[in-house]
Parts: structure tokens; sequence; C-alpha cells
């Protein structure tokens, strides 16, 4: 008789057991089944995000090509417009709605020497080996004052890259040379573990220089106090204090008794152009999204959807 007890309550702690893992495993599933739904409701969100993302890009090169053409007859408006752009971040906010809003902010493309013109060694016109020069300089001085231990190599492998033929993600497209702070980077970093050279590491390449494949002119106004300290042979502290970005650089380099022997006008242009990366940050379904493309004197291109922020 106490066995038949003890089978019993055997049987019944192994009903309750069953019980309990099925009640968990549907709990479980339940729990799956809510994740998954909330995946799907927030991926609806970024697919939906996305295509506005795809409307702003529409709409924001439509306004800024607008926006130049109208002050296309008049350079001092023009250029003021240009500066407006890259100084100030420029925000639109709904007044009933502050979650939604539309933030630009652009800088220019040209703000750095090309590393592109790298290319240019063996090139024998004049503008193209002004072009070199002023590349290999200042290459050069930054291996200098980084103690980079095998300056020959990692200048062997930008060059590599800069000749070489790769597939864009923006463009899908076959496209040569360095078009990236990420690509220099990436160089970088391979050269530091070849190498096992630390120093690399502390050179701040979008500083110095810039990744716009055509460019044939540096946008004079907008060097970084890195930049124009390494260039023109000026102490860094006194760019940092008396450098204001939109100011004359010739000016200021003669006045603080800079090195004026890499400066020419046909490549440090006073006038900004209308090459520019511009960065579009905006609200939508209570979420912050961003979004970037580049704008090249008149067209778009690069579009990038950085998704949710």
């Amino acid at each position: 008789m106490g066995d038949k007890k003890e089978c019993a309550g055997l049987r019944n702690g192994v009903v309750l057991l069953l019980t309990l893992s099925v009640i968990v495993a549907m709990l479980a599933t339940i729990g799956v089944l809510f994740a998954y739904l909330e995946k799907s409701k927030n991926e609806a969100y970024s697919v939906a995000a996305f295509v506005q993302a795809n409307l702003l890009f529409r709409d924001g090169q439509q306004s800024i090509a607008q926006l130049l053409k109208n002050s296309a007859q008049d350079k001092e408006l023009k250029n003021e417009m240009l500066e407006t752009l890259y100084f100030a971040p420029i925000t639109i906010q709904d007044e009933e709605n502050k979650e939604r809003f539309i933030s630009i902010d652009c800088t220019a493309l040209n703000s750095g020497v090309n590393i592109n013109w790298l290319e240019y060694e063996n090139n024998s016109s004049e503008e193209a080996q002004s072009l070199y020069r002023l590349a290999r300089t200042l290459f050069d001085r930054l291996a200098e004052e980084h103690n980079i231990k095998n300056s020959a190599a990692l200048l062997s492998k930008i060059k590599s890259d800069i000749f070489a033929q790769e597939e864009t993600q923006a463009f899908l497209e076959q496209t040569k040379g360095i078009i990236s702070l990420s690509q220099l980077q990436k160089i970088a970093r391979d050269y530091r573990f070849e190498e096992d050279d630390a120093g690399i590491e502390e050179i701040a390449w979008e500083k110095y220089f810039s990744f716009d494949q055509k460019s044939l002119s540096i946008d004079a106004g907008f060097l970084s106090p890195e930049l124009i300290s390494l260039l023109f042979e000026i102490e860094l502290d006194v760019v940092q204090n008396d450098w204001v970005e939109g100011d004359d650089l010739q000016a200021f380099i003669e006045k603080n008794g800079g090195d004026l022997s890499l400066f020419q006008e046909k490549i440090f242009k006073t006038e900004p152009s209308e090459r520019m990366k511009c960065r579009i940050n905006y609200g939508y379904q209570n979420g912050v999204y961003a979004m970037g493309f580049e704008y090249l004197e008149g067209k778009a291109g690069k579009f990038e959807f950085y998704g949710k922020q």
C-alpha cells in the first residue's frame, strides 16, 4: 500500500515537473515571439526611416543646389552661404512635436592635402609635380614627427591602395584611389601590425589629409591648426590660439613668420568650393536616425544610411 502511495506521489511529481517544463517552454516561446515581433517592428521602423532618409537625401541636395544657385551671381553672398553651411549646423524643429526635427551639418571636402596626389610622382607636368611635392612633404614630416619606423613601407602600402581598383559600396562601381578616412586608417592598422610600430596610432589622419578623388585644390580657409603648423612651420600653440577658420591663410602665414615655400594660390583657394560632405540627423518614430552624402558642385552622391543613433 505504501509502495502505491509512493508511486502515485512520484507520478504526480513527474506530472507537476512536466507541467512546469511545458509552462516554462510556452513562456520562453511567447517571449521569443514577442521579441521577434518587437524586432520586426523595429526593422519596419528602420526600413521606413531608410525611405525617409532617401527622401531627405533628395530634398537636401536640391535645397543646397537651389541655395547656391540663387547666390551664384554674387560671389560674396555665395561664400557667405557656404561658410554658413560649414560653420553652423542648421536645425529645423516641429513646434508641435519636439521629437520631429531635421539637422544638417556640412564640412568642406577639400580641407586637407589630397592623399591621392601621391600618384603624381612620375607625372612630369608642373601642376602635378606641385601637388605631389605638397603631399609627399606632408607625409614625410608626419612620419618624422611621429617617429615612424619604416616610412618607406607605409608609403608603399598607401601608393598600392591609390593605384588599386576596388568596388565601393556607395556606388557599386570600380573606383581608383583612397576615397575615405576609414580606408586610410585600415592601411595604417595593417602597417602597425606588420611593422610592430605603435607610433602610427598617434596620427590623426583626418587633420591632415582629404580624400576627394578628383580635387586639384584645397579650401584654404578650412585647414586644421595641425596642418597649418606642419606645412608652414608655425608653432602649433600659436596657430591654435590665433587661427580662425575662414580667415586669409596667406596673410596668416606671413603675419606669423611662416614658411611660404609650399604655398601656391593655384592650390590653396581663398574662395570655398562647392564640394562638401553633409550629415543629416532627423527624428522619426520616437528615434533619431542619421544619413550622409557628398555634394560635389551641383551633384550629390555617396549616400550612406547610418541607421538609428
